[in-house]
């Protein structure tokens, strides 16, 4: 058994591998229609390249914009189980989500610095989940700033209504589909400005609102089941205050403790159809609920308990492996995520250790799962009871770590 090797050194990208990628792309995009948009100077490489992030499709779109070069790219290392030869001969460097690496560092800082090409990064690293940008890592800047290089965007238009991360993944028909490619800091102001001066800058940019597009463009999505799995999202009615009792089918969903039912309509607003609304808005309803996730962590009522089934990601070709004896995982305000075992192993991620955590809504058909790493191991944990609650857990990962950055700020003062 291979052990997917995170310190390798990332192959020089041969062009028989990239002509392939290119076939790829460009008969994905024409089967969907994509069209993609250089607005400004595109500066040549080395850049840093960071795209928003919500289906498989922003890959192809990102090949299409960088031609005729070559990219390379950062991947989350589980992507690699089967592919670990493909990947690296398309210059894709492993990196385990929400780990401070060095030596993942120190690749991406190769290509820029020493092999002047285009390194591409998608800085949320995850979904989003509601077609709006999510919290993003401060350290994207200090890898401008340490290469010299200029920062490219590319926000993508219509991957989030086509395929949203917590439906059935049946390809919704979206038109159009536009993918726009622009320069967010030029060379000359990554010299001239500190990181964080930088980092500002990025974050106002990275801004995207899936909605506000489909509004705009008055995009029609007519599929039949468009709102089956949506609970995995808006799982807290504004009604009656229950948790984890919403249910959908079909075009509807609705909250199975007092009976609101609301409808997903084909334009992308919600509405009640048994009384009054709450909300007209997906995201308005998942921000209320990030909101009431936030104020429990804030008053010390937020915790989460359960037994879990744990898998370890062992090797290219096998995969995940589950992990033999009973298991629990406990998150609290406190101490964070821990997880722990009748054959003593433990994994701690302390509050202060991670601003955001990964949450899988069906890995692979095995279950609602969170993702935990090291430097060096992956496991991925699926609660056995609690498992309609990892969006809440996700919440109160940021919201933790928050109090926790507020209250060492205070204390350093």
């Amino acid at each position: 058994m291979k052990k997917i090797d995170t310190y390798e050194k990332t192959r020089k990208i041969l062009p028989p591998f990239s002509f392939v990628i290119r076939c790829a792309s460009f008969v994905c995009r024409k089967k969907e229609h994509v069209k993609t948009i250089k607005i400004g100077r595109i500066p040549k490489p080395p850049y840093l390249l960071i795209c928003s992030h919500a289906s498989f499709m922003d890959f192809f779109s990102a090949i299409k914009l960088t031609l005729p070069y070559q990219p390379y790219w950062v991947s989350t290392i589980e992507e690699y189980i089967d592919k670990d030869f493909i990947f690296r001969e398309l210059g894709v460097i492993p990196k385990r989500k929400f780990t401070n690496d060095p030596r993942s560092a120190k690749m991406m800082l190769e290509v820029l610095r020493d092999r002047k090409k285009i390194l591409i990064i998608y800085p949320e690293a995850r979904y989003s989940f509601v077609g709006k940008a999510e919290r993003l890592d401060n350290g994207i800047a200090k890898l401008a700033k340490n290469a010299g290089v200029p920062i490219v965007m590319i926000t993508n238009h219509g991957h989030y209504l086509r395929d949203p991360q917590w439906g059935d993944h049946k390809i919704r028909k979206v038109r159009p589909i536009v993918d726009e490619m622009r320069c967010i800091v030029p060379k000359k102001y990554v010299k001239s400005l500190t990181a964080d001066e930088i980092q500002q800058i990025v974050n106002e940019n990275y801004d995207f609102d899936e909605e506000r597009y489909q509004l705009d463009n008055n995009i029609l999505i007519k599929y039949e089941k468009r709102a089956e799995g949506i609970e995995r999202i808006l799982y807290k009615c504004p009604h009656c205050g229950k948790e984890f009792e919403m249910s959908s089918k079909g075009t509807h969903f609705k909250c199975d403790a007092c009976g609101a039912e609301y409808e997903l309509k084909e334009n992308g607003t919600i509405s009640r159809i048994n009384g009054e609304s709450k909300f007209t808005k997906v995201s308005d309803w998942y921000y209320w609920e990030k909101k009431c996730c936030f104020e429990e962590v804030k008053n010390g009522t937020y915790a989460f308990e359960d037994e879990v089934r744990v898998e370890h990601l062992k090797g290219t070709g096998v995969g995940f492996v589950p992990l033999e004896g009973k298991y629990v995982l406990k998150h609290t305000v406190e101490e964070g995520i821990v997880v722990s075992s009748d054959n003593n192993f433990k994994f701690v991620r302390s509050p202060l250790q991670n601003y955001a955590i990964h949450i899988e809504f069906d890995y692979k058909h095995r279950g609602a799962c969170i993702d935990l790493a090291t430097n060096t191991e992956t496991y991925f944990v699926y609660p056995l009871n609690r498992w309609k609650e990892v969006t809440k857990i996700h919440f109160a990962n940021e919201a933790i770590y928050d109090l926790h950055k507020d209250r060492l700020n205070k204390e350093s003062k």
